[in-house]
């Protein structure tokens, strides 16, 4: 098995301690440069803030040689994620304010939600507020009220309104989750349907607002499957990694695993959920047990996959649609991103293939929707 070069060993010994407090291994030595493409990497994957607290739980260490330059750095991006993350949760809580003032339910989709599990909030980097209203009537007063109070407004994509307020993006989903293929789609919408009606509500209270949450059961499913679509059409994102792990270690013991496992099932999630928890296993050097609902009786391998998380350079799939030529046939903006799609999901395949076979499809039709005449 291929080893991590030490900028990768170095930035995951350093993340897991910001992260998780797991402080097991010292810290190898590492030229300026080195230091500089590690903190590149926690940019790039959203977890500044996090590896810059593991670095002040290494200030001890003998090899943890950082210049001025670069402390003042890390100083400065702790700053700037929790100046946004103060931003987020008083934009957030003016919102749910309004809209449970005017009874239509929101709930928060991830984001904030998971930053309220995490010793320190503020340094988990946010994007977004995702709401979801659960009844048709609710949503659609819920989006007249963004369209007459929001700038920006962004209504191309069917399946979410978009807009910005207090220069904060905000998405009102049509659905929490959703898949590609027809009848696993069915499925899901019939769970999620049928837990945010039946089962009691949860809560987190953020900037002194009560904020409805996801139940945790059904939270639990829509961290796996959000992942998966994720893992099928970006990538590997370590901050959906570390909060599926959050939420395992601080609201696992309010999950039914019975009922979970049932619904990974129905939706032929084994593989992916397999997948998912041993790159925890093996990136937060979690246990197995922590993961009762994951059968780990076969071994995953996952050095081929969590190459990704390091590539810097890799062509991203939204770079990839088509354009009309001066005849009849188009071309794409991006052959790189197209082949790049091509083999990431030949490479995903197994993992779920009744899911990543429509996920191509409809992420080549939505390429060539936008063909331009």
């Amino acid at each position: 098995m291929k080893t991590m070069p030490v900028i990768q060993r170095n930035f995951f010994r350093l993340l897991r301690s910001g992260t998780f407090g797991r402080k097991d291994e010292p810290l190898e030595p590492m030229s300026e440069w080195k230091w500089d493409r590690l903190c590149q990497l926690a940019l790039m994957h959203g977890v500044g803030a996090l590896v810059a607290d593991g670095i002040k739980a290494y200030s001890d260490d003998f090899f943890l040689r950082l210049s001025d330059r670069q402390k003042d750095n890390w100083h400065r991006i702790t700053e700037e994620t929790e100046e946004r993350n103060k931003e987020t949760d008083m934009c957030l809580a003016e919102l749910f304010d309004t809209f449970n003032h005017a009874h239509l339910r929101p709930i928060l989709l991830k984001g904030q939600g998971f930053a309220s599990l995490y010793d320190r909030p503020g340094h988990r980097s946010g994007g977004d507020i995702d709401i979801y209203f659960p009844y048709k009537p609710q949503a659609e007063k819920a989006d007249a009220w963004a369209i007459e109070h929001g700038t920006e407004k962004d209504e191309s994509d069917r399946n979410m309104l978009k807009y910005f307020r207090h220069d904060i993006k905000i998405e009102h989903h049509k659905q929490m989750m959703y898949l590609t293929n027809t009848l696993l789609n069915r499925r899901l919408q019939k769970i999620i349907d049928s837990e945010i009606r039946c089962c009691d509500s949860a809560y987190r209270i953020i900037n002194g607002t009560k904020i409805e949450i996801v139940p945790h059961t059904l939270s639990l499913l829509i961290i796996i499957v959000r992942m998966a679509r994720y893992i099928m059409n970006e990538g590997i994102s370590l901050k959906q990694l570390i909060d599926f792990g959050m939420f395992l270690r601080k609201e696992g013991d309010k999950v039914d695993f019975v009922k979970l496992q049932k619904w990974i099932g129905k939706l032929q999630l084994q593989h992916m959920a397999l997948l998912e928890g041993a790159l925890l296993v093996k990136l937060m050097k979690f246990d197995e047990d922590e993961l009762p609902f994951i059968n780990f009786k076969n071994d995953t391998d996952t050095t081929t996959i969590t190459d990704d998380i390091f590539d810097m350079n890799g062509s991203h799939t939204v770079d990839w649609f088509f354009t009309q030529g001066k005849h009849v046939f188009v071309t794409t903006s991006n052959s790189n991103a197209m082949l790049w799609h091509i083999r990431h999901t030949a490479k995903f395949f197994k993992y779920y293939p009744a899911e990543i076979f429509t996920n191509f499809f409809a992420s080549f039709a939505r390429s060539l929707s936008r063909i331009e005449e």
